[in-house]
């Protein structure tokens, strides 16, 4: 870590003014390269948190929770740390072309977002999701996705009322500020 910390500094320390276009460009690219691997290998550390529950030691009730006040980001921001962090433990595919650089922190969200309407068929389909991801920009993917989660939905015929009431949720955590924080879905009679 200190060598990475080292070559951060080496890059603070340049006068950007004084570097031509190509090798500024040069090294954006790079770094967008390096930071994407850093998010994979942070994600595979979260879970790995996530799953030892270390946040326990410190008294916090989620990794969401330890997230947030440790490294004081949003509780929202955190949640989603962790929910992809979570996903990827499901995702072999997925998990390898992002850790290889095929894929990008972007495409991971848009897929584990896919894969949350239904786990199972997700797994059936996730080699040919990749390859989209691999292949297409964002805002194709998220089409490819869109396409795959309504038929997942017409699969499970999610206007049958049976359907509806099995896949209710209800989350609720403690916030810092002693509030609690909600977050579901119900079918519309509960509703």
């Amino acid at each position: 870590m200190s060598e990475l910390r080292s070559a951060i500094e080496g890059l603070r320390s340049e006068v950007l003014a004084d570097l031509p276009d190509a090798r500024v460009e040069e090294d954006f690219g790079e770094l967008h390269r390096a930071s994407e691997a850093i998010e994979a290998e942070k994600l595979r550390r979260l879970a790995e948190l996530d799953r030892r529950r270390t946040y326990q030691r410190d008294g916090h009730l989620s990794a969401a929770s330890w997230l947030a006040e440790a490294h004081r980001m949003s509780w929202g921001a955190a949640r989603e740390q962790v929910r992809v962090a979570r996903a990827l433990g499901d995702m072999p595919l997925t998990r390898r072309a992002l850790e290889a650089g095929e894929i990008s922190t972007s495409a991971v969200r848009v897929l584990v977002s896919a894969q949350g309407a239904d786990p199972q068929a997700f797994g059936r389909c996730e080699r040919e999701l990749v390859q989209a991801a691999r292949i297409h920009r964002i805002r194709e993917l998220q089409r490819a996705a869109g396409y795959f989660r309504q038929a997942v939905e017409h699969e499970h015929r999610i206007n049958d009322e049976d359907t509806l009431y099995n896949r209710r949720r209800l989350h609720l955590s403690p916030t810092i500020f002693g509030m609690v924080r909600m977050d579901g879905d119900l079918d519309p009679e509960t509703g």
